[in-house]
């Protein structure tokens, strides 16, 4: 169920009757978009710098994340152009850059908030080699299946990416 000011405006997949169906790209917008509003300064409550890192893709290969046959085995980074970041990742960078804008032009104008984006999508694409896969952790649990992990990152590399990209930012400005 998706809210705005109190009031209900649709939901993602709830099918009821009188209730517009609206996609997941709407609520990741609409929350982005709060996000940065609050960010921005334009309330006065916000001074200082505010950073919005890009979405980062997922690196399964083969299928899906809760199913067996999705896994991210690869043992060295990806080419540039050998992967590209599509779909549903694609659109919500997108998405994420139009509201950083938007929060930006409004930040300036207030003059009290440094709004800076870490635009990591496109690098860590290339990182399908970073992730915990099969190897994400033990657990004495055994009444739950664990999927391969290819999302959340733990090798050396990419998260140190990050770390340098912003300390450059902070540094440069």
């Amino acid at each position: 169920m998706l809210y705005e000011a109190g009031r209900l405006v649709g939901c993602h997949y709830c099918q009821l009757p009188n209730v517009t169906d609206l996609t997941p790209r709407y609520a990741l917008r609409m929350a982005t978009r709060a996000a940065l509003r609050a960010l921005s300064g334009a309330d006065g409550r916000f001074r200082g710098t505010a950073l919005l890192r890009t979405v980062d893709p997922s690196q399964y290969e083969g299928g899906q994340w809760n199913s067996e046959d999705g896994n991210c085995v690869r043992t060295a980074p990806s080419r540039r152009g050998e992967r590209r970041v599509e779909g549903f990742e694609r659109d919500f960078r997108e998405l994420q850059r139009e509201e950083f804008a938007a929060a930006a032009e409004r930040a300036a104008a207030t003059g009290n908030v440094r709004m800076m984006l870490m635009d990591t999508t496109e690098a860590m694409i290339l990182r399908a080699d970073a992730h915990p896969s099969k190897y994400r952790g033990w657990t004495p649990e055994k009444h739950f299946t664990l999927y391969n992990d290819c999302v959340h990152w733990c090798l050396p590399g990419a998260i140190d990416t990050w770390n340098d990209m912003l300390l450059h930012m902070l540094n440069s400005t």
